[in-house]
C-alpha cells in the first residue's frame, strides 16, 4: 500500500510539473506572437523586392506600355502610403509581371 501512495504523489508531481512547464511555454508563444504580429513576412518582402527587380529590369530593356509604368507607379505609392495591404501589392506586381512577360 506504501507503494501504492508514492506512485500516486509521483504521479502528481509529474502532472503538476508538466502543467506549470506548458504554462510557461504557452505565455513565451503568445508574448512572441504578440511581439510579431505587426511585423511583415520576410518571404513576401524577398518576393516583392525580386518582382521589383524584375520589372524594372524588364521596363529598361523592352518597349512596353505607357500605362503599365503608370500601373506600377499607382501601385507602388498605394503600398507605400498603407492604402493597400502587402498582399494585394503582390498580387498586383505578379499581374503587371506577366503583362510585362507576355509584351
Amino acid at each position: 500500500m506504501d507503494a501504492f501512495y508514492f506512485f500516486v504523489i509521483l504521479g502528481s508531481a509529474a502532472v503538476f510539473l508538466i502543467l506549470h512547464f506548458d504554462k510557461q511555454q504557452r505565455r513565451k508563444v503568445n508574448k512572441i506572437l504578440h511581439q510579431t504580429s505587426d511585423v511583415e513576412p520576410l518571404l513576401l518582402m524577398q518576393s516583392l523586392g525580386q518582382k521589383l527587380d524584375r520589372l524594372n529590369n524588364a521596363l529598361n530593356k523592352t518597349v512596353v506600355p505607357v500605362n503599365i509604368e503608370q500601373q506600377l507607379d499607382k501601385f507602388t505609392s498605394d503600398y507605400k502610403s498603407g492604402r493597400i495591404s502587402i498582399t494585394t501589392y503582390n498580387k498586383h506586381l505578379s499581374e503587371l509581371l506577366r503583362t510585362v512577360e507576355v509584351h
